[in-house]
């Protein structure tokens, strides 16, 4: 294993001061193009805040420049095209971005994500040995599970006992295959062992809690008792909001415990919580667990993302969780904890029905501003998509069939995401039967971001500017069954109206 160039790096003030951080970028094949810079500003809602943005020059490149403070986990986007990296304060980064191959699959958010390029990247950048140690934590996960050699992997036979008919609907299979791929928890202490050798020479405190957590990551799973696992890798050790390996651990390793001990074991109590609004009642339930007993900061944390995540269980009040996060935000003894539930209070809450639309730089086919507020009268659908994406046709195909059907009780508008005006109306060319009002979004980052897009296409219906249905069924999902609902009502009685949520 090639060994790194190891330099001795005083990391602990880097981590604490903030200063300039610039990417000089060369993307080629985006010249005209606006690269735009993202920090996530939470690594558990993903909110992403814009820091920087750069046209491309004709020559392909840019230099976008920023302040960070600590180490940021950042975004870099031109398009829908988007790669992430990151950022401390006194580095410069030389970029290639690249251009997504014709196999690279969107994302659930039809956008593109590609791996960035570094040019001379330091061997003792965090990107270098963040990369570095997933390529060989990764490599390790791919080599273990798929041999039947490592301890503790032996493959579960596919007849229990040698008196267990055989299953003969079942294609044969090879007796090697694994039932439940855990770790084999004696080979990952092994690759440990290797790993903290490797990289021994390596001062860098964020990089330390980034390699403990992800080895914590391999010894976790059914076989390990949690006990261990809380013990070893949680008890003592401070909460860092800056490392996605820790993030990813702890939701792992507390994944359940609103559902499988708060309300399974205190029930009443939680009720009780829910109808008082109480966020302090709700934390001391969580703190009554024996892993979260004596730590108020990882206590608070874990509520708060248990009810972020648990959001729409039907064992919950949205009501009282928004309380609680708005409580949260506001008084939390923990500065983190403040913005952090800010965050997901607004993730939770952007887009729900009984809102209105956020504002919109929009234009129509001609090139001419559109105010979305005057076309939302009645009962209105709006839908997001694009002219890339494939799987909007298809849903498109069936919006079109009951446009024409139900034309006269609910007005159709389409809000395309394309870059350009002129792909939209070579869209709009090859699809001359989708007769409802068009429009293309000026600013389609900003209203990605604004809507909380997570999918394309994404419906919404409205009842004159307030959404009722956030978002609303696709087409083949039932779309159909609220426009109905329309048109039954009024036919009645003349009231037109969106059943809402």
């Amino acid at each position: 294993m090639r060994r790194l160039l190891l330099l001795s790096l005083f990391a602990l003030p880097l981590a604490l001061c903030a200063g300039n951080f610039t990417i000089v970028l060369q993307a080629p094949a985006y010249s005209g193009q606006v690269a735009r810079l993202y920090r996530y500003d939470d690594l558990y809602t993903l909110r992403m805040v814009r820091i920087a943005e750069m046209p491309i020059g004709d020559d392909g490149t840019a230099t976008l420049s920023t302040d960070v403070q600590g180490v940021n986990k950042l975004q870099l986007r031109i398009g829908d095209v988007s790669g992430d990296l990151f950022a401390r304060p006194g580095s410069t980064l030389n970029i290639l971005f690249p251009q997504p191959t014709v196999r690279t699959a969107r994302s659930l958010g039809n956008t593109t994500r590609v791996d960035l390029e570094f040019r001379d990247l330091d061997a003792m950048d965090i990107n270098a040995l963040a990369t570095d140690l997933n390529e060989r934590v990764d490599a390790f996960i791919a080599e273990d599970l798929a041999t039947d050699q490592a301890a503790g992997m032996q493959a579960v036979g596919v007849r229990r006992s040698s008196d267990a008919p055989p299953d003969t609907t079942a294609p044969a299979r090879p007796a090697t295959l694994f039932v439940t791929p855990v770790l084999s928890q004696a080979r990952a202490d092994s690759f440990e062992l290797k790993l903290r050798r490797f990289y021994a020479e390596v001062k860098d405190p964020w990089f330390a809690h980034y390699l403990d957590n992800s080895m914590a990551g391999l010894h976790q799973g059914t076989h390990v008792n949690d006990k261990t696992t809380y013990e070893r890798w949680i008890k003592g050790r401070p909460i860092h909001y800056d490392d996605p390996e820790q993030v990813r651990f702890l939701r792992s390793f507390f994944a359940d415990l609103l559902p499988a001990f708060v309300v399974r074991y205190h029930d009443a109590a939680l009720n009780k919580a829910m109808a008082e609004r109480n966020a302090d009642s709700l934390k001391a339930l969580f703190a009554k667990h024996d892993f979260l007993k004596d730590n108020d900061r990882l206590c608070e944390l874990v509520a708060m993302d248990q009810l972020y995540l648990n959001f729409h269980a039907k064992y919950l009040s949205k009501g009282a969780v928004k309380e609680m996060l708005t409580t949260w935000s506001t008084s939390s003894a923990y500065p983190e904890h403040r913005r952090l539930a800010a965050n997901m209070l607004w993730d939770r809450t952007t887009m729900l029905s009984g809102s209105r639309m956020p504002v919109m730089l929009l234009e129509n086919e001609r090139g001419q501003r559109v105010d979305l507020d005057s076309l939302l009268n009645g009962p209105v659908c709006v839908v997001i998509t694009a002219s890339w994406c494939t799987y909007c046709e298809l849903e498109f195909a069936g919006l079109e069939q009951l446009h024409q059907t139900y034309k006269d009780h609910v007005r159709i508008i389409a809000i395309s995401l394309d870059s350009t005006l002129t792909a939209l109306r070579s869209y709009r060319k090859a699809h001359p039967g989708q007769e409802f009002i068009w429009l293309h979004a000026q600013a389609e980052q900003q209203l990605r971001e604004d809507l909380r897009l997570r999918s394309l296409p994404t419906f919404y219906m409205l009842n004159d500017g307030v959404l009722a249905h956030s978002p609303a069924p696709l087409p083949s999902k039932g779309l159909g069954a609220l426009f109905q609902q329309v048109k039954v009502a009024t036919e009645r009685d003349g009231r037109i109206k969106v059943w809402d949520d």
